[in-house]
């Protein structure tokens, strides 16, 4: 569900575990960790897909997707690879296999493709510091999802593209220090 997806990436802010304002990938010293994020929720075809890209360290860019419709939420195993250009914008071009369910319904498979990008638009702003043992430190920039999202999920939803231009998201970025133990 949305909400549990919300609840993860702000576990990962929480921890220190979200992004830089470059868009270099750079070493950082004990105690420092980086990782960027983005994320956009638009309608395909009656069905809800929300896309949450990730940046952290040491790993390839990557989206993961979920999609809700009629009842179902689908999820993947799957990545779509992705790119992170600072808070200027994110890009993601895939295709993932859908497993979904829902409470007193079948199990049924589908699949997604995305071909999109979000770009950032307006001011960069900060975020209210996180309560944390960690000195953390996060960007936010809205941005605009652009491009095309295709959903097939038989019985569920027919196989539907559909342009996304305009659809609303965020790119964050954010830097934690954490101090050595003594």
């Amino acid at each position: 569900m949305r909400t549990r997806t919300a609840a993860a990436l702000t576990l990962l802010l929480a921890a220190g575990t979200l992004g830089t304002l470059t868009g270099t990938a750079t070493a950082d010293p004990p105690g420092n960790s980086t990782t960027r994020s983005a994320d956009a929720f638009p309608l395909v075809g009656g069905a809800g897909v929300f896309l949450s890209a990730f940046d952290p360290d040491g790993e390839a860019a990557f989206v993961v997707p979920e999609v809700f419709a009629g009842g179902y939420e689908c999820l993947t195993e799957e990545r779509v690879p992705a790119r992170f250009r600072g808070l200027g914008s994110v890009s993601a071009t895939g295709t993932v296999g859908l497993t979904c369910g829902g409470l007193g319904l079948p199990e049924v498979t589908g699949t997604l493709t995305v071909d999109v990008d979000w770009r950032g638009r307006g001011p960069v702003t900060t975020q209210p510091p996180v309560p944390s043992e960690c000195d953390l430190h996060v960007l936010l920039r809205e941005a605009e999802l652009t491009g095309s999202i295709t959903v097939e999920v038989p019985g569920v939803v027919a196989r539907t593209t559909a342009a996304v231009d305009g659809v609303p998201g965020t790119i964050r970025s954010a830097r934690s220090h954490c101090a050595a133990p003594n």
